[in-house]
């Protein structure tokens, strides 16, 4: 009961403000954009092209309008979606939706089902690869292909958790949102120039993610601290899908992360590096990135 209290205090706002995020810029930016409807959120998301189904979740706090080289790429070859998760961006959460890794499994269950034309091949970077992992193994017809970006086991999350929140402001109940509400906007040009290897990048991410504030989009990075990195709630166990996993080595947020301890939980896993890639590698080296998914596509592997 506490718990679901203290959830209030990140999406009474959001579900006020739903109606006008719908009908304002956040649903503009791009012609493509829509809302998909789900019992506890609206998910904002864009797709392009045809084909095989490719699923790409957004890596909090970065907006789908940073992903416009992807979809050039793979659009051609590919039924392209990209969404941004319940909670973070324009994908606004009702009142009293919970950030469990249960929850967030179930949200985005409901969201490929709705999207159709399954299975798909899914895209998670970070803490949302352990959500990737607990959906492929609780929905495995949902699943094609797993593609994990920059994703520790729940060991090393813990450990990147600690470093991310080193005094525990963000994990205390009601003062970690209160906090974040405050001091957002200083905290995402701190989170980028923590998270990208290179710097001339890190102001084209700030203004695109706090445009996206300015469009009403959230980012209850301390509800997800609190309850979907409190206990996995045994929603993690090893899947037997082919999975990509796939690391930049020059991020700083993730200096001594031993990625391939991952693979205890994909067990039909390669791991790739991007060299010189950070925290994003998706959006850092795109063209790197895109060689090793369309082989791993093709192949089930990265080759």
């Amino acid at each position: 009961m506490l718990q679901r209290l203290i959830q209030l205090v990140d999406t009474i706002p959001t579900h006020m403000r739903s109606g006008r995020v719908m009908r304002g810029p956040a649903a503009r930016t791009r012609s493509d954009i829509r809302f998909v409807r789900l019992d506890r959120a609206m998910v904002r998301c864009r797709q392009l092209g045809d084909g095989r189904s490719l699923v790409f979740a957004t890596d909090p706090p970065v907006p789908l309008e940073c992903y416009d080289a992807l979809f050039d790429a793979l659009a051609p070859r590919f039924r392209v979606t990209v969404f941004e998760m319940p909670g973070f961006g324009a994908s606004l959460p009702r009142a009293g939706m919970r950030l469990s890794m249960r929850d967030a499994i179930g949200l985005v269950a409901r969201f490929l089902e709705q999207l159709g034309s399954g299975p798909h091949s899914l895209v998670m970077p970070c803490v949302l690869g352990l959500v990737g992992l607990g959906l492929a193994r609780q929905h495995p017809r949902l699943i094609g292909q797993l593609v994990l970006s920059q994703t520790a086991d729940w060991a090393g999350t813990q450990r990147w958790l600690a470093k991310r929140d080193p005094n525990g402001v963000l994990r205390r109940p009601v003062l970690g949102q209160l906090a974040l509400a405050a001091l957002r906007r200083k905290r995402i040009d701190a989170w980028y120039r923590t998270a990208v290897a290179d710097a001339a990048m890190v102001q084209p991410l700030v203004k695109a993610t706090l445009e996206n504030f300015d469009h009403g989009g959230c980012f209850c990075l301390a509800s997800g601290f609190q309850d979907c990195l409190s206990n996995h709630q045994n929603q993690l166990a090893p899947v037997p899908h082919d999975t990509l996993l796939i690391w930049g080595d020059a991020d700083p947020s993730h200096r001594g992360t031993g990625f391939a301890a991952t693979q205890a939980l994909a067990p039909n896993a390669e791991l790739v590096c991007v060299e010189g890639a950070g925290h994003f590698p998706e959006l850092e080296r795109p063209e790197a990135f895109v060689g090793h998914l369309g082989r791993f596509l093709a192949n089930g592997r990265s080759g």
